[in-house]
């Protein structure tokens, strides 16, 4: 069937001021969110392997299946047309799989994936600065060393496809079409059993958590009676319980609401779902980006400063040269997000100039940065905006991702023990 490359017409008639808006309240949000939930991908992986908690684990899974079925209900209703799902499709390759695992162990060497990085630079953590600072080089070594033969084997398709677009795009891989019905089943099928294994392993964590603090306070007096079940046609104090539950409820949701308490996994995900969305319905028709920021833009930051100063790196290296427009909407996005996060760490009192007490974590966290920038360059995106952002596409380059990624993270949290 053919397949259209581009849209006939605009989604939303609004123009790009309202484009450029969407992604700005897009990247606040993020900022914000991933500020008040402490979210990060690297600390939710990490997680498995040094203390065997999912709970956050289990939370960005989450975020991954709710995130392809929301979109994929957006297209089977019409709301935004299919293309604008799998347009922005990358080649996939070996450069995925080889990129993510450098960018997982680069990342929690350094102490932050890319989201993380940037909203606690925001926040005050010097050591994300110099990740930063590390992920500008090596996105520089990165475009001079590593892309002239990555390139290369794209454009031979040596262990790399070499279309992208729809044929990275599941519905089609999987039935060869990207009618709605195809797009519904992929998205199902994609989307329900993940939001079903994260919810999964997060009992399951709660449980033994819950468990854990059971054997360590004996029950006594009062415990022993609450715990102890209700005799038949008697409500007990299952009633005044749950009211109880309700009104702690009630408090957590204002103590979030100013600023007192951090959001949980499960909120946060909710919300940074909703941000992906924005961006995809505003800029359908318009720019077929979603959430592609941090690490082309991040790393990107080195170009604009050096620009001033009479350095241009789009002159004379290729991929700064074929690399976004610095006016582009995810450019804005980068500054909303830091912009949403410094605002939320300064309101809530948590914004703190933090240097580490051992200062080797600094020459860490810039070393790490470095193989942030070459592994994010050389996957072709990060954590969000391939990762996160495929799920949504129904592709399964972030299916790559995530394993890599899990893997690279595997790698350096065995080092790290070994250096402590």
């Amino acid at each position: 069937m053919p397949l259209p490359t581009m849209l006939p017409q605009q989604v939303l008639p609004f123009g790009f001021a309202f484009v450029y808006a969407a992604f700005g309240v897009s990247g606040f949000i993020l900022g914000w969110v991933a500020q008040r939930g402490n979210y990060c991908f690297v600390n939710a992986m990490s997680s498995v392997f040094t203390t065997r908690s999912y709970d956050r684990f289990g939370a960005l899974l989450i975020l991954f299946g709710a995130s392809a079925l929301l979109t994929g209900l957006l297209v089977v209703t019409g709301v935004v047309p299919a293309v604008d799902q799998y347009y922005d499709n990358y080649f996939s390759g070996w450069y995925v799989v080889v990129g993510a695992a450098i960018f997982g162990f680069g990342a929690t060497m350094a102490g932050g994936c890319n989201l993380s990085m940037l909203y606690r630079a925001a926040s005050g953590y010097v050591q994300n600065w110099l990740e930063l600072a590390g992920m500008m080089v090596g996105t520089y070594v990165f475009a001079v060393a590593i892309w002239p033969f990555q390139s290369f084997t794209m454009a031979n398709g040596i262990l790399s496809t070499r279309l992208g677009a729809y044929t990275e795009y599941l519905p089609y891989d999987l039935f060869h079409s990207v009618g709605h019905l195809s797009i519904g089943v992929t998205a199902a099928g994609l989307g329900f059993p993940l939001v079903a294994i994260g919810l999964s392993l997060q009992r399951r964590t709660r449980s033994r958590r819950s468990a854990h603090a059971a054997a360590a306070t004996p029950l006594t007096g009062l415990g022993r009676a609450l715990a102890a079940p209700a005799p038949p046609g008697r409500v007990g104090p299952l009633a005044p319980i749950g009211l109880q539950s309700a009104r702690l409820r009630l408090v957590d949701a204002r103590e979030m609401l100013l600023l007192r308490k951090p959001y949980g996994a499960n909120l946060s995900t909710l919300l940074l779902a909703g941000a992906l969305l924005l961006v995809f319905v505003a800029g359908a028709g318009y720019t077929f980006n979603y959430l592609v920021i941090t690490s082309s833009d991040g790393g990107r930051f080195l170009e604009y400063i050096l620009m001033p100063f009479g350095v241009n790196l789009a002159l004379n290296t290729p991929w700064y040269n074929d690399a976004l427009p610095i006016l582009d909407p995810s450019v804005l996005m980068v500054v909303m997000l830091i912009v949403g996060a410094f605002s939320a760490s300064l309101l809530s009192g948590d914004f703190k100039v933090r240097v580490p007490h051992q200062r080797k974590r600094l020459a860490v966290g810039f070393s790490g940065g470095i193989l942030v920038g070459i592994g994010v360059r050389t996957a072709l995106g990060c954590n969000v905006g391939l990762m996160w952002t495929n799920f949504a596409q129904l592709g399964y380059d972030g299916i790559l991702f995530l394993f890599s990624m899990l893997f690279g993270v595997w790698i350096a949290v065995k080092v790290q023990r070994r250096l402590v």
